[in-house]
């Protein structure tokens, strides 16, 4: 097929104008003496890297896409983007790419929330105009590196990139039946866990589909949680996938494994599902050789009740404080979520508890306010659902998490199956007797 020129010098004068434009507003003390000349014998010579590599190696060319009138630089950042799809090495197209992004990212300041959020646009083109895997991972990471500047919006769950690191709502099926085999209205139990322990952010969703490589993985998951504030629950289910993918220990394993379990410990309810099964990461088994305090708090906290924490206490020092301190807990926290997950420990072995052994595992006064506060607090971190039975002082028990399972739970599990085998063979058998005695009866009046 044979091209036509009239395409080729429309194609020329595009990048000669943009090339222009770009001179033109550059600082004068940052546009380097042979840009233009660099430029004009690419664009004649057809060299798409020779172009790519004259703008990203000249700070004054990047520059001056932070001044140029928005469709303007709009208009440049198209035309460098569709060049890199003329460079005939792919690998090179994804270095050139990455170059380019980065050159833009650390060009001037981010302080100016016009110049930031210019440099968002750029680089989102530059993205969606990227086809390969690889290369768009490592744009991505720019992206959310630049977007940390100001994570409150740009990474807020409404922004475009803060709605990758949000899971879907699923109704979950974390809550276990109470003994007495009742069946409480499923609806309420999906209120009270919306999440699925299968549930993946749409980011490790989308990473999967790209079959993208664990180290480039990694690298993005560590930028994540890099810029998400502490307080973002976001954060904990980054690390938590970090975690995750580590299977040897590695100096970067052990960090990602000690920020995630601290994150545990810090709260252990938000993501409970997903971090049921902490200890058997590779990673955080790890730890255990590495920081013995912190893998044994975070065993209390994943099996244990609030006799286990305090004699975790007393064991290393008496000090609660002292020995939260260096992890950045508090201890007032820690010792309420530990009654909470102590009071779900209860309720997953009993159907029916007295408030008397709330009190007594709770460690409180024996009060019946303070007990049902406590229940309370448990249907509301959505880990329980129970009622009160203020006359008989007993706790029934409709669902709860199960924070353990073993040979206890099974054995456990095994004796409510038998009680319900037996419960349904007796109302069998009053159906049958039931029929016998209908069938006799009619006899006797024909």
């Amino acid at each position: 097929m044979v091209v036509s020129s009239t395409l080729v010098n429309v194609t020329e004068d595009a990048e000669m104008r943009i090339v222009g434009l770009m001179a033109d507003a550059a600082p004068s003390n940052f546009l380097g003496n042979s840009f233009r000349d660099t430029c004009s014998a690419s664009i004649h010579n057809g060299d798409a890297s020779g172009l790519l590599q004259a703008v990203v190696g000249d700070a004054g060319a990047v520059a001056s896409l932070m001044i140029l009138q928005p469709d303007e630089a709009t208009a440049a950042m198209s035309i460098l983007a569709a060049l890199l799809n003329r460079v005939a090495e792919k690998n090179q197209q994804s270095q050139l790419a990455t170059a380019l992004a980065s050159a833009i990212r650390q060009s001037g300041t981010e302080a100016d929330d016009a110049t930031l959020k210019r440099k968002m646009l750029l680089l989102s083109i530059l993205f969606n105009m990227r086809e390969e895997p690889v290369g768009k991972v490592a744009l991505l990471d720019i992206l959310m590196l630049l977007a940390g500047s100001n994570a409150a919006e740009l990474l807020s769950p409404d922004s475009t990139l803060g709605s990758l690191l949000a899971e879907p709502t699923r109704s979950g099926g974390v809550l276990a039946s109470g003994s007495n085999g009742t069946s409480s209205d499923r609806s309420s139990a999906a209120t009270l866990v919306a999440v699925n322990s299968s549930s993946l952010p749409r980011l490790a969703v989308m990473l999967d589909a790209w079959k993208t490589p664990l180290p480039a993985r990694q690298g993005l998951y560590r930028t994540v949680v890099s810029v998400l504030p502490s307080t973002d629950v976001r954060k904990q289910r980054f690390l938590l996938l970090l975690t995750e993918s580590y299977s040897s220990t590695d100096k970067n394993g052990i960090e990602a494994a000690r920020e995630a379990a601290i994150g545990a410990i810090r709260d252990p309810v938000t993501l409970f599902v997903q971090q049921r099964n902490l200890l058997k990461q590779p990673a955080i088994q790890a730890l255990g050789s590495q920081d013995a305090n912190l893998y044994g708090l975070l065993q209390v906290f994943q099996e244990g009740k609030l006799s286990d924490y305090n004699q975790f206490v007393q064991k290393n020092g008496g000090n609660e404080a002292a020995l939260l301190s260096p992890y950045g807990l508090d201890p007032e926290s820690c010792r309420r979520n530990m009654q909470i997950l102590s009071l779900c420990s209860l309720a997953s072995e009993q159907e029916e508890i007295p408030y008397s052994v709330v009190a007594e595992t709770l460690q409180l006064t024996n009060s019946d306010s303070q007990v049902e506060t406590w229940v309370i607090a448990a249907v509301g971190s959505g880990l329980l659902q129970a009622k009160m039975d203020q006359l008989s002082k007993m706790v029934m028990v409709e669902r709860s998490v199960v924070r353990r399972f073993d040979t206890h739970q099974w054995k456990i599990l095994q004796s409510r199956l038998h009680k319900w085998k037996k419960n349904v063979g007796g109302i069998l058998q009053v159906l049958k007797e039931h029929q016998t005695s209908t069938g006799t009866a009619a006899t006797t009046m024909v």
